[in-house]
Protein backbone atom coordinates (compact mmCIF):
# COMPACT_ATOMS: atom_id res chain seq x y z
CA UNK A 1 0.00 0.00 0.00
CA UNK A 2 1.10 3.55 -1.11
CA UNK A 3 1.73 6.26 1.59
CA UNK A 4 -0.76 9.15 1.67
CA UNK A 5 2.08 11.29 3.03
CA UNK A 6 5.62 11.17 1.49
CA UNK A 7 8.37 10.92 3.36
CA UNK A 8 10.40 14.07 4.52
CA UNK A 9 13.31 12.74 2.94
CA UNK A 10 11.41 13.10 -0.18
CA UNK A 11 10.19 16.91 0.61
CA UNK A 12 12.25 18.49 2.85
CA UNK A 13 14.38 20.60 0.03
CA UNK A 14 10.89 21.92 -0.64
CA UNK A 15 10.91 24.15 2.62
CA UNK A 16 14.73 24.99 2.53
CA UNK A 17 13.62 28.55 3.84
CA UNK A 18 14.13 31.54 1.06
CA UNK A 19 12.52 34.20 2.55
CA UNK A 20 9.09 33.46 0.75
CA UNK A 21 6.44 31.77 2.59
CA UNK A 22 4.43 28.65 0.77
CA UNK A 23 0.91 28.39 -0.21
CA UNK A 24 -1.86 26.00 0.49
CA UNK A 25 -4.78 26.21 -1.77
CA UNK A 26 -7.73 24.20 -1.79
CA UNK A 27 -8.81 24.71 -5.27
CA UNK A 28 -12.47 25.41 -6.76
CA UNK A 29 -13.90 25.11 -3.21
CA UNK A 30 -16.72 27.76 -4.16
CA UNK A 31 -18.80 28.29 -1.47
CA UNK A 32 -19.82 25.02 -0.83
CA UNK A 33 -16.23 24.20 -0.04
CA UNK A 34 -15.65 27.17 2.29
CA UNK A 35 -18.27 26.41 4.28
CA UNK A 36 -17.21 22.86 5.00
CA UNK A 37 -13.72 24.04 5.58
CA UNK A 38 -14.53 26.67 7.91
CA UNK A 39 -17.35 24.07 9.84
CA UNK A 40 -14.41 22.00 10.23
CA UNK A 41 -12.08 24.96 11.40
CA UNK A 42 -14.21 25.22 14.17
CA UNK A 43 -14.01 21.34 15.15
CA UNK A 44 -10.32 20.87 15.47
CA UNK A 45 -7.60 20.64 18.52
CA UNK A 46 -6.21 22.63 19.38
CA UNK A 47 -8.52 25.76 18.52
CA UNK A 48 -8.48 27.78 15.78
CA UNK A 49 -8.11 31.82 16.59
CA UNK A 50 -10.42 33.91 14.34
CA UNK A 51 -9.11 37.37 14.26
CA UNK A 52 -10.54 40.71 12.60
CA UNK A 53 -7.95 43.05 12.71
CA UNK A 54 -5.52 41.45 14.90
CA UNK A 55 -8.12 41.07 17.60
CA UNK A 56 -9.59 37.50 18.79
CA UNK A 57 -13.17 37.62 17.81
CA UNK A 58 -15.84 35.20 17.17
CA UNK A 59 -15.78 33.45 14.05
CA UNK A 60 -19.61 33.75 11.98
CA UNK A 61 -20.84 30.66 11.27
CA UNK A 62 -21.66 31.09 7.70
CA UNK A 63 -19.20 31.96 4.71
CA UNK A 64 -20.72 34.99 3.46
CA UNK A 65 -20.83 35.97 6.60
CA UNK A 66 -17.05 35.88 7.27
CA UNK A 67 -16.59 37.75 3.59
CA UNK A 68 -18.78 40.40 4.69
CA UNK A 69 -16.65 41.49 7.64
CA UNK A 70 -14.17 42.64 4.91
CA UNK A 71 -16.31 45.62 4.65
CA UNK A 72 -14.87 47.20 7.68
CA UNK A 73 -12.31 45.13 8.61
CA UNK A 74 -9.78 41.70 7.52
CA UNK A 75 -10.13 38.73 9.30
CA UNK A 76 -7.91 36.02 9.60
CA UNK A 77 -7.42 32.61 11.14
CA UNK A 78 -4.60 30.83 13.04
CA UNK A 79 -4.24 27.34 13.51
CA UNK A 80 -1.41 24.87 14.67
CA UNK A 81 -0.52 21.78 12.93
CA UNK A 82 1.96 20.75 14.92
CA UNK A 83 4.55 23.34 15.14
CA UNK A 84 3.32 24.74 12.17
CA UNK A 85 1.28 27.92 12.09
CA UNK A 86 -1.43 27.87 9.03
CA UNK A 87 -2.74 31.34 8.26
CA UNK A 88 -5.84 32.16 6.67
CA UNK A 89 -6.72 35.39 5.31
CA UNK A 90 -9.95 34.56 3.43
CA UNK A 91 -9.17 36.32 0.53
CA UNK A 92 -12.88 36.18 -2.21
CA UNK A 93 -12.00 33.74 -4.48
CA UNK A 94 -12.83 30.13 -5.34
CA UNK A 95 -9.41 28.84 -4.27
CA UNK A 96 -8.93 29.03 -0.36
CA UNK A 97 -5.59 30.15 0.06
CA UNK A 98 -3.58 29.53 3.46
CA UNK A 99 -0.12 30.00 4.12
CA UNK A 100 2.80 28.72 6.14
CA UNK A 101 6.46 30.22 7.16
CA UNK A 102 8.70 27.05 5.57
CA UNK A 103 10.79 27.55 8.54
CA UNK A 104 7.99 25.78 10.41
CA UNK A 105 8.24 22.62 8.46
CA UNK A 106 12.21 21.57 9.79
CA UNK A 107 11.25 18.11 10.79
CA UNK A 108 9.74 14.74 10.44
CA UNK A 109 7.28 15.28 12.63
CA UNK A 110 6.45 19.17 11.32
CA UNK A 111 6.37 17.89 7.82
CA UNK A 112 3.70 15.08 9.15
CA UNK A 113 1.33 17.48 10.66
CA UNK A 114 1.16 19.37 7.67
CA UNK A 115 0.67 16.73 5.22
CA UNK A 116 -1.95 15.41 7.46
CA UNK A 117 -3.58 18.92 7.57
CA UNK A 118 -3.66 18.83 3.36
CA UNK A 119 -5.43 15.61 3.70
CA UNK A 120 -7.97 16.64 5.62
CA UNK A 121 -8.60 19.72 3.70
CA UNK A 122 -9.25 17.41 0.40
CA UNK A 123 -11.46 15.46 2.40
CA UNK A 124 -12.97 18.41 4.39
CA UNK A 125 -13.72 20.46 1.12
CA UNK A 126 -13.70 17.07 -1.27
CA UNK A 127 -11.51 19.14 -3.85
CA UNK A 128 -7.45 19.10 -4.87
CA UNK A 129 -4.92 20.57 -2.44
CA UNK A 130 -1.64 22.18 -3.64
CA UNK A 131 1.08 23.56 -1.66
CA UNK A 132 3.11 26.36 -4.05
CA UNK A 133 5.46 29.27 -3.19
CA UNK A 134 4.62 32.38 -2.28
CA UNK A 135 1.91 33.60 -5.06
CA UNK A 136 2.85 31.38 -7.55
CA UNK A 137 0.03 28.87 -8.14
CA UNK A 138 0.98 27.30 -11.25
CA UNK A 139 4.21 26.13 -9.65
CA UNK A 140 2.81 23.15 -7.97
CA UNK A 141 5.44 21.91 -5.05
CA UNK A 142 2.83 19.03 -3.67
CA UNK A 143 -0.70 18.13 -4.45
CA UNK A 144 -3.65 15.84 -3.15
CA UNK A 145 -5.65 15.16 -5.97
CA UNK A 146 -8.43 14.95 -3.61
CA UNK A 147 -10.05 12.66 -0.65
CA UNK A 148 -8.68 9.54 -0.34
CA UNK A 149 -5.41 10.83 -2.30
CA UNK A 150 -2.20 10.21 -1.57
CA UNK A 151 0.22 13.19 -1.64
CA UNK A 152 2.19 13.85 -4.36
CA UNK A 153 5.43 15.47 -5.03
CA UNK A 154 5.85 17.58 -8.22
CA UNK A 155 9.36 16.79 -9.27
CA UNK A 156 9.20 19.09 -12.48
CA UNK A 157 8.36 22.37 -9.96
CA UNK A 158 10.23 25.95 -11.03
CA UNK A 159 11.38 26.08 -7.20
Amino acid sequence: MTALIPDWTEVAPLFEPDGRLRDLYVLDAGPEGWQAVIDGLRTLDPPAIFETDGEPALMPARIEDVFAVWKRASPSLRWNSGNVVVNLHFFRSDDIEFDIDPADVCEPEDWQALGGFMLWLAERAQRPVILTPENKPDDILLFCRGAGAAIEVNLTAED
